[in-house]
C-alpha cells in the first residue's frame, strides 16, 4: 500500500539517530566511573570491581583518588583545570542563561515589529541584521574586543553576555518574524476595534500565540551560548569568569590528562544541557506541533 511505513526501517533510523546523539554522553559517562586502572587495563573489568566516584570526589572537594596518592604514581594526569569545572558551570549557566532570556526579551518585540508593521529604512536593517551572522567570528574578535575594553567590560560575564546575546539575535528575530507574519490579519484587527494599542496587540494576541516559538529560539541561545569558545575565551579573565568551554579545553590540552576525569568533567559540563532540554523540550515541542493558527 502507498505510503505506508515500514515499522523495523523507521526503528533502524531511530535507532541509529539515537547511538550518534546519545551514545557519546552514555560513553562519557562510563568513562567516568570507570578509574583508569580499569579502563586502561584489559584484564579488569568494571563488573568485578565495580564503579568509582573518586573522580567526581576529587573534582568537587579536592580529594585526590587513592590510586594518585601512591608514591609511584604519575601526579600529572590529575589536572587542576578539573578543579575548576564546578565554578566555571555555574559561570556558563549564568551567562546562557541571561543571553537567553535577553533574545527573548529583545527579539520577540523587534520580530513582531518587523513583520507586521513599516518604518523607515526597515528592509535595510532586516537585511543587516540577518546577513551578519555570515562575517567570520575571527574578523570580530579584536574590534569586539577593543570595544568592550574601552567600555571596561573585558573579564566580565556582563562583556560575554552581551557578545552572546548579540550572536543569537538574528536567528531569534529571524525565526519569530516568519511565525509573526503567519498569525492572521484579522486577530489583530479585532484587538484594534477592542481598542488595543500596538503594545497591547503584541502582547494580548501575538505573544501567547507565539509562547512556543519563543521557546525554542531562547533554547537555541541557551546553546548557542553555552557551547560559544572563541569570545569566550578571549573576553574572560581568571576562574572567577571563566566559562565551562574554555575550562573543558584547557583541560583537553593536557595530553596526560586523566582518561576517568577528562570523561567525569565533559559528563558534568553537559548536565546544565540536558537538564533545561528535559524541562523545556516538551512544552516547545508540543506547542509547535500543535499550535498552528486557524483563520
Amino acid at each position: 500500500m502507498p505510503g505506508r511505513r515500514n515499522p523495523l526501517l523507521t526503528f533502524l533510523f531511530a535507532a541509529l539517530i539515537l547511538l550518534f546523539t546519545g551514545g557519546p554522553v552514555a560513553l562519557a559517562l562510563y568513562g567516568s566511573l570507570v578509574p583508569d586502572r580499569i579502563l586502561l587495563d584489559p584484564n579488569r573489568s568494571v563488573l568485578s570491581e565495580g564503579p568509582s566516584l573518586e573522580s567526581y570526589r576529587y573534582i568537587f572537594t579536592g580529594e585526590l583518588p587513592a590510586s594518585y596518592r601512591q608514591a609511584s604514581a604519575n601526579r600529572a594526569m590529575i589536572s587542576d583545570a578539573a578543579r575548576q569545572v564546578p565554578h566555571s558551570l555555574v559561570n556558563s549557566s549564568i551567562i546562557a542563561l541571561s543571553a537567553m532570556l535577553l533574545n527573548m526579551l529583545l527579539g520577540a518585540p523587534a520580530a513582531f515589529i518587523y513583520a507586521r508593521h513599516a518604518f523607515p529604512g526597515k528592509k535595510l536593517s532586516f537585511m543587516f541584521l540577518i546577513l551578519s551572522p555570515l562575517v567570520p567570528a575571527i574578523a570580530l574578535v579584536t574590534p569586539i574586543y577593543m570595544m568592550l575594553e574601552g567600555l571596561g567590560l573585558t573579564g566580565t560575564r556582563i562583556g560575554i553576555i552581551l557578545v552572546h546575546t548579540a550572536k543569537a539575535l538574528p536567528f531569534t528575530v529571524l525565526i519569530l518574524s516568519v511565525f509573526f507574519r503567519k498569525i492572521p490579519q484579522e486577530l489583530f484587527e479585532a484587538a484594534v476595534l477592542d481598542h488595543c494599542s500596538r503594545l497591547q496587540a503584541f502582547l494580548r494576541v501575538a505573544l501567547p500565540l507565539a509562547l512556543p516559538s519563543i521557546g525554542a529560539t531562547g533554547l537555541f541561545a541557551f546553546m548557542l551560548s553555552y557551547s560559544e569558545f572563541m569570545f569566550s575565551m578571549v573576553l574572560s579573565g581568571d576562574a572567577a569568569t571563566r566559562p565551562v568551554s574554555v575550562v573543558m579545553a584547557a583541560l583537553a590540552r593536557n595530553t596526560d590528562v586523566s582518561w576517568s576525569l577528562l570523561n567525569t568533567a565533559i559528563f558534568i559540563a553537559i548536565v546544565p544541557t540536558l537538564v533545561l532540554v528535559v524541562l523545556v523540550w516538551r512544552f516547545v515541542v508540543e506547542g509547535l506541533l500543535n499550535g498552528s493558527v486557524k483563520g
